[in-house]
């Protein structure tokens, strides 16, 4: 058998691509949108592939498919909080993957520009709160002399900030 020809990717990068795989022409947007070549996408069928296919590693966003890799462009987290309602003792937070989770209120902090995010996928994967999800959830942060707490049952996590 014969050694196949290298693939030659060159030819599909963007001028000045920078990226660790091969671009994937798939971007997701800080309100959790997923656009191909700059247009929306919206065939639930490839994007729910692309929801079950992404990785993370090494702060990269890929896809894997068939063994082949993708570079994603992530605005800046793949998993975004879209709402936030009150469960048992708790808050769940639905995503942008259409799942829906019980927060890790120790996960909680607060990023550049105010915007609040999470862990989610088991404490895998950071998620930003949307502006709506933010207001939701606001309804359960006070301020103390320290700061700010989501308070919840009866206990206060404290906001950290990161920047």
């Amino acid at each position: 058998m014969a050694d196949e020809p290298k693939l030659d990717l060159k030819h599909f990068m963007p001028p000045g691509w920078q990226g660790k795989y091969p671009p994937c022409q798939i971007r997701m947007d800080t309100e959790g949108k997923l656009w191909g070549e700059g247009r929306p996408m919206i065939h639930p069928g490839i994007i729910e592939l692309v929801h079950q296919s992404v990785h993370f590693e090494d702060g990269i966003y890929y896809l894997e498919l068939d063994g082949k890799r993708c570079q994603l462009e992530v605005d800046d987290t793949f998993y975004v909080v879209t709402g936030v309602a009150p469960e048992d003792q708790g808050l769940a937070v639905s995503l942008n993957d259409g799942s829906t989770e019980t927060l890790d209120p120790a996960s909680l902090w607060v990023g550049d520009a105010d915007v609040l995010y999470c862990q989610v996928k088991g404490g895998a994967l950071p998620a930003r709160f949307t502006r709506q999800a933010y207001y939701q959830v606001a309804q359960w942060i006070e301020e103390d002399g320290e700061g700010f707490a989501l308070v919840l049952g009866g206990r206060r996590y404290p906001l950290v900030v990161r920047a």
